[in-house]
């Protein structure tokens, strides 16, 4: 079931599963959600910018995000089930979506090299460690955040795009983002399909 929230909210949820495993108020938990409205995230060591749209700091790293045409996901489980460090916890939560993507015939690569997010605001101009690119594009944007003994990991899938409100927004033009990024739509994978992958990894 999808939920459809404002990003204070779904930050807010993601955020309190992670710290209510970390506490073992709770047991490991799984999301699949939208955004009610076009929203900024903003990882939580970038500085806020003002922008026409609300703005929200994720608790993960990672650059800014434009949600409103994504399907968004979030795993909190412990460490221990998923790897020793950070960097394997990232890449076996990633070969699953990769997995699923391939059965389902889409070629997408797991991308191994870690970004330099001082490069751009944007996330999407640098693909990091453990996302997943299409042809060199960004198509899946995830970040993670582990404690003691729990993490979480969170990302977007990317369903469409309008280019030219993105463009606006972002004050890049609209032919360089058709060069970074890439959309389910183009494609030719809907909602549906996309949901079947993150049921099926999650």
């Amino acid at each position: 079931m999808i939920e459809v929230r404002t990003g204070a909210e779904n930050m807010t949820i993601d955020w309190e599963n992670l710290l209510a495993l970390e506490e073992g108020r709770r047991e490991p938990t799984k999301r699949i959600y939208m955004w009610s409205e076009p929203t900024i995230s903003i990882g939580y060591s970038q500085k806020p910018r003002e922008f026409a749209l609300p703005v929200i700091r994720r608790p993960t790293g990672g650059g800014a995000l434009v949600h409103g045409w994504d399907i968004s996901f979030s795993l909190v489980d412990y460490k221990e089930v998923w790897g020793r460090s950070f960097t394997d916890i990232y890449r076996n939560f990633s070969e699953r979506l990769v997995d699923t993507f391939r059965k389902m015939g889409i070629n997408v690569e797991l991308h191994k090299q870690r970004g330099n997010q001082t490069h751009h605001y944007f996330c999407f101009f640098y693909p990091n460690f453990g996302e997943l690119t299409v042809g060199g594009k960004k198509f899946v944007a995830c970040a993670m955040r582990t404690l003691k003994t729990a993490f979480l990991v969170h990302g977007s899938v990317f369903l469409n795009f309008d280019y030219f409100m993105l463009s606006q927004i972002t004050q890049v033009p609209q032919e360089e983002l058709k060069g970074r990024i890439v959309c389910a739509e183009e494609m030719g994978l809907g909602k549906e399909e996309i949901l079947q992958v993150l049921c099926e990894s999650l």
